[in-house]
């Protein structure tokens, strides 16, 4: 009996050596569990310093073009995304942080700064006061009344000629600092994506998602849902209409074409829908891909690109429903998806699954000893 006790023990002792060891292999340590952050600090910092890569004017201008449109693509993603409520609307933000800024330094001389913080307010009790009806709209019906707000808005900004120019547009102060832009789309693009990263993290954003899936069901488990569409949806507005006004002075002339363009309805969609709805990094990726790739084809297809590009975008639809980030995350309803996931499972085995049956079999040794 000792000398079993004494191999039992050493059996114990191997076992949990062996468990720790294989545990450790999965997981790769600390770092590995947080990799996602770590990549993402990584890749902030090589950001930070790329202007200072020999990059000319033309180069980080696109960069921070790119940036734009992930803040815009985030800011979509809050409602549609997470809520579940398509805005076909959103632009119409976009166009009142432009205005605002507009009118504001032309006619009364604010500066910058104050400028961009009235556009974010202004955006954000706009949507308090239309938000609070339009959200009682479930479906393609909330889709068209924002598509009906932003249509309304713009033939106004048209109208009230002695105000914001009408057709003649207003000409803004130039400031022609390329790498100034590139630096303030690019913080709001990394505060932006961390805001949804902590969103859906939180309780506010398991809500978003149980609206998203059941708004009915939802209030029955105690969520204020009105309260809490209302409360994202003046967020997102803020966010869209300051970037409305961080643009109008960077192409310092607007004029409700340019503010109140229609390609930005579908635009910011596709972005989106292309990364992946309700995810974090889903928009980042898909605005990315978009510009790049659009400006790719457009350079070499010339008008042709659309072609190319809606084809690209059918065969996305059709094999990556959930988008590129979805896809990886929770492909499982797509014959793509559940590929992915068990080349995924393959890749995290590890040698604890040998282990284990080489410690079933030893006790059953030991015991006949």
């Amino acid at each position: 009996m000792p000398a079993l006790a004494s191999r039992h023990s050493q059996f114990s002792n191997t076992h949990t050596a062996r468990t720790g060891e294989a545990e450790q292999t999965r997981t790769g340590g600390p770092w590995w569990k947080h990799r996602g952050l770590a990549f993402a600090v990584v890749g902030v910092l090589v950001l930070a310093l790329l202007p200072y890569a020999g990059l000319n004017d033309s180069t980080i201008l696109t960069v921070s073009t790119i940036f734009m449109w992930i803040i815009l693509a985030s800011s979509w993603n809050i409602i549609s995304g997470f809520a579940g409520y398509i805005d076909f609307g959103h632009a119409v933000y976009f166009g009142i942080g432009g205005y605002v800024a507009g009118i504001l330094v032309v006619k009364s001389s604010v500066p910058f700064a104050l400028t961009v913080f009235a556009a974010a307010v202004v955006s954000a009790v706009f949507a308090l006061i239309i938000g609070y009806p339009l959200l009682r709209l479930r479906g393609v019906y909330f889709s068209i009344a924002m598509l009906g707000a932003f249509l309304a808005v713009r033939e106004l900004v048209s109208i009230a000629a002695p105000l914001t120019g009408g057709a003649q547009g207003l000409v803004l102060p130039p400031i022609v600092n390329r790498l100034f832009f590139y630096y303030v789309f690019f913080v709001g693009a990394v505060c932006v994506v961390a805001l949804v990263w902590g969103l859906r993290r939180s309780q506010l954003g398991s809500s978003l998602l149980a609206i998203k899936d059941d708004e009915r069901g939802a209030e029955a488990r105690g969520i204020n849902t009105t309260l809490l569409k209302l409360g994202v949806f003046t967020a997102s507005a803020a966010i869209t209409g300051s970037v409305g006004a961080l643009f109008a002075y960077q192409v310092t002339f607007i004029d409700p074409g340019i503010m109140f363009r229609d390609s930005f309805l579908i635009t910011v969609a596709i972005m989106a829908t292309l990364g992946g709805l309700g995810t974090v990094w889903g928009p980042a990726i898909g605005a990315a891909l978009f510009l790049v790739v659009r400006d790719a084809l457009w350079s070499n297809e010339g008008d042709s690109f659309l072609i190319v590009f809606g084809a690209v975008l059918i065969l996305l639809v059709l094999f990556m429903p959930e988008g590129i980030i979805g896809t990886f995350q929770r492909g499982d309803r797509t014959q793509l998806g559940r590929r992915i996931k068990r080349v995924r499972t393959r890749f995290q085995r590890t040698p604890e699954s040998s282990y284990t049956t080489t410690e079933r079999r030893t006790p059953r040794s030991v015991v006949s000893d």
